[in-house]
């Protein structure tokens, strides 16, 4: 069986996430999105980036278990390319179903952002 989302391990996919072809924003959690990642595969790349601003190691991995699995819910339904994944340190407060919920909407926005090259928020 095939993975559902795997992780962003090359460079080259990274600096086509800092020129992304779409970006969404749902409330405190902001996706990037590349269709032309370095990395070719039939299942979405996700990268996570968490700052110190969310406090120490203890929290930060914790939101970033938290991302990790809202993303595995939502990968069937995100098409192939690069994802980096960003969280403002509210998003620690969330419940489960408001991350998955909040990262879902963000991830679709970027991904229609690439069609239409724009960046949307909602």
């Amino acid at each position: 069986m095939p993975p559902v989302v795997g992780r962003i391990r090359r460079r080259t996919t990274f600096r086509a996430l800092s020129r992304p072809d779409g970006r969404g924003q749902m409330g405190t959690v902001m996706v990037a999105f590349s269709s032309h990642a370095a990395e070719v595969t039939s299942f979405p790349l996700v990268g996570y980036s968490i700052g110190r601003r969310h406090g120490g190691a203890v929290e930060r991995n914790r939101l970033r278990r938290r991302l990790r699995a809202a993303v595995r819910a939502s990968g069937p339904e995100l098409p192939a390319g690069g994802y980096l994944v960003r969280a403002a340190p509210q998003a620690a407060e969330l419940g489960f179903e408001d991350l998955r919920r909040a990262f879902r909407a963000a991830a679709q926005a970027a991904a229609a952002g690439a069609d239409g090259g724009g960046r949307r928020t909602l």
